[in-house]
């Protein structure tokens, strides 16, 4: 079990025609390199890069009982970091952009897929699908930050959410109840552990 965070950028298409290529790579390896970092000191692990959108875990490949929450503020921090790089030199005038992101607490499969001539390191899931599509939301709801009821669960007190409603997320039979995420106390994380119910 862990917690998936999930960002995408609104307007980085609008960027990419504005700028050379090498000022949006340039720009690209400054945001990616602050995300990661924010994600690095907050527990986590960047497990790709897509585009422009950035999918990191918490709770693999090393244990943390504490995932959920952990998330919960990286995800906050990712966002304070990216309005620091929207308005520096680096942002290259891209203070039109916007990143939505979404976090979701869920049982996968985390290891190496591929084949034999070229393996990665993944995760794989239902909660990982879920995660994509919740992030697609903000764009909707005029959101920033979305997560579930499961990753509530284990934020408990930590957290302020709203509740945004149950919605029908595009290839999921199941509607979705989603909370947008105001806030999360910064003290010693105290959530109880999420146990893999395979042991």
């Amino acid at each position: 079990v862990v917690t998936l965070v999930v960002t995408d950028l609104r307007g980085y298409t609008s960027l990419s025609e504005r700028i050379a290529p090498e000022q949006l790579s340039h720009f690209l390896s400054q945001y990616f390199s602050r995300m990661t970092e924010v994600v690095r000191k907050h527990r986590g692990m960047v497990n790709k890069f897509i585009g422009d959108a950035v999918m990191a875990v918490f709770g693999a490949p090393v244990r943390d009982p504490a995932h959920a929450l952990h998330a919960a503020r990286a995800a906050l921090a990712m966002q304070a970091e990216f309005g620091v790089l929207r308005q520096s030199r680096e942002g290259l005038g891209g203070d039109s952009m916007e990143m939505g992101i979404a976090i979701h607490t869920g049982e996968v499969f985390v290891g190496n897929v591929g084949s034999a001539r070229r393996m990665e390191y993944t995760v794989i899931g239902d909660p990982v699908n879920l995660a994509f599509r919740l992030e697609g939301l903000n764009k909707d709801l005029g959101t920033s930050i979305l997560t579930t009821r499961e990753t509530l669960a284990l934020l408990g007190e930590h957290a302020k959410a709203e509740d945004r409603g149950v919605i029908t997320v595009t290839g999921r039979s199941q509607p979705v109840q989603v909370f947008e995420l105001l806030a999360v106390d910064w003290g010693e994380p105290t959530e109880p552990r999420m146990e893999n119910r395979h042991g």
